[in-house]
């Protein structure tokens, strides 16, 4: 059976007011690439370092919104996907190194995403068995990925979206009141560098939104059927409104950190002491604060599973997908979309591997060996895209210009770095 994307391409929108109307996969984005990892990061720099460090997640995400504009560009450059285009650097190289990496993170990913928000609907519905609500969490992202539309799963995640957006920024503005916690918390609103502190500064820059959502945006974009260079301007400004949100997120719980726990000796270190936050606003601002917080982590995590297995299910189908059919790929009924077998092969990995996960714990070996693996992918993408964005075979209109290079280079740079300490952490950790 083939799985062609529709030959037909729509017309980009004239005017802004149209352009905002058709935002959809960059708020798929932003969900799928904000989870409980990053409440838990933002939260503890808050409770840390106040506001002084928010700077820092602000930098990162202009990073990585180089680096999705880019890939966004090379996949309006043609109709193959990206992972089709990664074959002209390497040949099947790419693909076989993400392939890795995907079912990897697909083996970990299930398991905590779901374990979290099943525990927060105990939370907020206590009774609930975990079993039976972990079931039905997992159950309803894959079955709604299975039979649905992309366009369904987008409807989806803007409702959560909103739920998110307005309850988070809601808690940030509360939480600027009274009290030691937010006395001490306005005076860190000028920007610092803590001293001996380049490598927690580094690792925030590098810490909020993740790679396979980089590279599944491209997929979202093909669902739309935007191609062309004329989608430029309509695929940078998704992607703006994208990396605001994340941005909006990322200092709106900065501030919830720090008005509420700087100074005290609160440190988030895991996703279950978020939890530990809900109850030390349920006692400042009463049990709306508290139910509120709670929905708004549900949103987050549970859009996280929706986003997250969507996204990583495109990536890791496409792989397998290239990496079988190389250099046939691209012929006429392989194409990738989310009926393709690959796709829900990919989620049926997921699923298991959720189950298997939980079941077992996970194994220090595979968590050291996916850390390591994990940590490559985006310095590859960004050597990637520096090769195949400067080529003369890329449409010159979509070619990197001189700031685009000058942002996937600190891209590498950055990333790079953060790898190899990765990368010795984790043969540390082996040996």
């Amino acid at each position: 059976m083939a799985h062609t994307v529709p030959p037909q391409t729509p017309a980009p929108p004239a005017t802004w007011a149209r352009a905002l109307r058709l935002i959809g996969p960059g708020i798929v984005l932003a969900l799928a690439s904000v989870g409980a990892s990053d409440m838990v990061t933002t939260l503890n720099s808050g409770a840390q370092y106040g506001m002084a460090l928010a700077w820092v997640f602000v930098v990162g995400l202009v990073l990585k919104y180089a680096l999705n504009e880019s890939i966004a560009r090379l996949q309006l450059s043609g109709d193959r996907s990206f992972l089709s285009h990664l074959t002209q650097v390497g040949g099947r190289t790419f693909p076989a190194i993400l392939l890795v990496a995907e079912l990897l993170i697909g083996l970990f990913f299930g398991a905590g995403v779901c374990s979290i928000s099943t525990l927060i609907l105990m939370e907020l519905f206590p009774g609930l068995p975990f079993g039976i609500t972990f079931a039905a969490v997992l159950a309803s992202a894959v079955v709604m990925l299975w039979i649905g539309r992309y366009s369904l799963v987008e409807k989806v995640m803007v409702g959560f979206a909103v739920l998110m957006f307005f309850g988070i920024v809601y808690l940030a503005l509360t939480s600027a009141g009274s009290g030691a916690s937010a006395a001490q918390a306005r005076q860190t609103l000028l920007p610092i560098l803590p001293t001996n502190s380049l490598v927690t500064v580094l690792s925030l820059i590098g810490g909020v939104g993740g790679a396979t959502g980089i590279m599944a945006y491209t997929y979202f974009v093909r669902e739309k059927r935007w191609s062309g260079s004329e989608w430029r301007t309509m695929v940078r400004t998704d992607l703006a409104v994208s990396y605001l949100m994340i941005g909006i997120f990322a200092v709106a719980m900065t501030a919830v950190g720090a008005f509420w726990l700087l100074g005290g000796k609160h440190k988030i270190t895991s996703n279950d002491a978020v939890f530990e936050v809900g109850e030390i606003l349920a006692g400042q601002i009463g049990t709306v604060g508290h139910v509120l917080f709670l929905l708004s982590f549900f949103a987050v995590t549970y859009s996280s599973v929706l986003g997250g297995f969507q996204g990583i299910a495109y990536v890791t189908g496409d792989c397998l997908r290239v990496v079988r059919r190389y250099p046939h790929q691209d012929e006429p009924g392989h194409d990738m979309s989310a009926k393709a077998p690959e796709f829900r092969a990919a989620l049926v990995w997921l699923a298991l591997c959720s189950v298997l996960i939980l079941q077992t714990g996970k194994p220090v070996t595979l968590v050291l060996i996916y850390a390591a693996i994990s940590s490559l992918v985006l310095p590859i993408l960004s050597v990637a895209l520096l090769i195949i964005m400067n080529r003369a075979s890329t449409p010159p209109d979509l070619r990197n210009g001189r700031l685009s290079n000058a942002l996937l280079v600190a891209c590498l740079a950055l990333f790079g770095f953060l790898c190899l300490l990765q990368l010795q952490e984790t043969i540390t950790g082996l040996l």
